[in-house]
C-alpha cells in the first residue's frame, strides 16, 4: 500500500505493508503516552571500576541534549559518558548511562528540571551504542477515528496482516526530523565533501513548522551569508547553531570547523542518517517490487560494506547511482572521525504486539489505543505505530 504523505516519500518510507484504513489518531498528547525502557543482559558490577552506571530517566528532552545538560552541571566533558542508544525527545524514557571517574554522590545531588538520576552502580564497562538487547515500549494513541468496535476491527486486521508479512524495518522519522527532516540531506553533502553546503544546510535552511524568529533568523542567514549578523539575531534556543556562528564568525572559510563544533555523535548521526535513507530507499524499491523482505538483509553502506549478493543488491546500487554517491565517498576524507564502513541490517522485524481499545479519557467520546511491544536495537517504534494509524506524519 503506498503512502500518501509527502513526508514518507521524502524520507523514504513510501509503502505501508498492511492494507487496513488505519485507526489515525495523535501520538504523545501527554509525554506519559510515550514511555521506553532499555533491555539489557546483565551487566559485570565491580566495586573497584572506573565507571559509574546510573539510570536517566528524562522528559521532553533528547539524550545527546540531555547528556550535556548533565555534564555542564557537573564541569566535565560530555565525552567521559556513554550510552547504548539515543531516545526521542518527546517521551518519558529511561536508559542506562556510564561516566567515567567520578564518585555517585556528585550525582545524587543534582537537580534538573526533568531529568531523574538513581540506581548508581560500579563497573569496568563503559556503555556504547548497540549495548542493550533492545527496548520495551508502552504507547497511547489518543483521539482514534471510529468507535470502539470498528478501532478494535482495524487493530485485529492490522495484527494479523503484521504477523504475515513482518514490520518493514524502516529509519523512522526520529532519524531525519519531523519539523526539520534534512539530517540525512546535511550528511549526504559531508560524504559528498560540500562542507558549505553541509553547514548552510544545518543551520541556514528554513522550515515551515519552525518558529517565526527562527525562520526568520535563517533566512537572513541565506540571503546575506552574513555568520556575525547572524549570531546576534539567532534565538538563545538554537546552541548547536550559534556555536557554530561563533566559530564561522571567527574563521569564515572553516566549515569543518563549525562542524566540529557539533557534538561528536551528532555528526556521525548526520552521515548515519544519508545511510538511512539509502537503506528506506532500498527497502521501498524491494516492497514495490514484491520480493519477500521477512528473510532479507540489506546494507546499511559504507566503504567497505560491499552490496548485497542477491536481487537486493541490484537495488543498492540502483539507489546509490540515483543519489549520486558511491561506496568510496563514505570514507570522508574531510572529517576522517565521521566515516562509515557500513553494516547488514534486517529488512524485516517480527514482534509480539499487545494492545488494549479503551474510551479517551483526556478526550471525551473518543477512544484511545494503548500498545506495548518489544524491538530490536535500531529500531523504530514509529515505524510499528504507522502501520496502526496511517496518518499525517506530523501526528507522530
Amino acid at each position: 500500500m503506498i503512502s500518501p504523505f509527502e513526508l514518507d516519500r521524502l524520507l523514504g518510507l513510501n509503502y505501508f505493508i498492511s492494507n487496513t484504513t488505519g485507526v489515525k489518531g495523535k501520538l504523545r498528547q501527554i509525554p506519559d503516552d510515550f514511555s521506553v525502557d532499555e533491555v539489557f543482559e546483565d551487566s559485570r558490577e565491580d566495586d573497584e571500576g572506573e565507571y559509574l552506571h546510573f539510570i536517566m530517566e528524562k522528559r521532553n528532552w533528547d539524550t545527546i541534549r540531555a547528556v550535556d545538560n548533565v555534564s555542564r552541571a557537573l564541569h566535565i566533558s560530555r565525552k567521559r559518558f556513554g550510552y547504548a542508544g539515543t531516545k526521542d525527545r518527546r517521551a518519558v524514557t529511561k536508559q542506562r548511562m556510564s561516566v567515567w571517574n567520578i564518585e555517585r554522590e556528585n550525582l545524587e545531588v543534582l537537580n534538573l528540571k526533568d531529568i531523574k538520576l538513581y540506581n548508581f552502580v560500579r563497573s569496568d564497562e563503559r556503555l556504547n551504542l548497540g549495548d542493550l538487547l533492545g527496548n520495551k515500549f508502552k504507547i497511547t494513541i489518543r483521539k482514534t477515528e471510529g468507535d470502539i468496535n470498528q478501532v478494535k476491527e482495524v487493530m485485529q486486521e492490522t495484527v494479523s496482516q503484521l504477523s504475515l508479512g513482518g514490520v518493514p524495518n524502516y529509519f523512522g522519522y526520529q532519524r531525519f526530523g519531523i519539523v526539520r527532516p534534512n539530517t540525512h540531506l546535511v550528511g549526504k553533502k559531508i560524504i559528498q565533501g560540500d562542507l558549505d553546503g553541509a553547514v548552510m544546510q544545518y543551520i541556514a535552511k528554513p522550515y515551515p513548522g519552525e518558529r517565526e524568529d527562527t525562520k526568520e533568523a535563517r533566512e537572513m542567514l541565506s540571503e546575506t551569508g552574513n555568520f556575525k549578523k547572524a549570531l546576534e539575531v539567532y534565538p538563545s534556543r538554537l546552541n548547536y547553531e550559534r556555536n557554530m556562528l561563533d566559530a564561522l564568525v571567527k574563521n569564515p572559510k572553516d566549515f569543518a570547523g563549525a562542524l566540529r563544533r557539533l557534538p561528536k555523535k551528532l555528526r556521525r548521526m548526520l552521515v548515519h542518517a544519508c545511510q538511512s535513507h539509502i537503506f528506506n530507499e532500498v527497502l521501498s524499491e524491494a516492497i514495490a517490487e514484491g520480493i519477500n523482505i521477512r528473510t532479507k538483509n540489506i546494507k546499511l553502506l559504507g566503504y567497505k560494506s560491499g552490496f548485497s549478493q542477491d536481487e537486493i543488491g541490484r537495488i543498492e546500487k540502483e539507489v546509490l547511482e540515483r543519489e549520486d554517491l558511491t561506496m568510496e565517498q563514505f570514507k570522508i576524507n574531510s572529517m576522517p572521525e565521521v566515516s562509515v564502513t557500513g553494516e547488514d541490517r534486517r529488512a524485516s522485524i517480527n514482534t509480539k504486539i499487545s494492545f488494549d481499545v479503551e474510551e479517551d479519557e483526556l478526550n471525551p467520546c473518543l477512544i484511545k489505543v494503548s500498545f506495548s511491544f518489544f524491538l530490536p536495537p535500531g529500531s523504530y517504534a514509529t515505524t510499528v505505530l504507522r502501520e496502526f494509524m496511517k496518518t499525517n506524519p506530523l501526528n507522530y
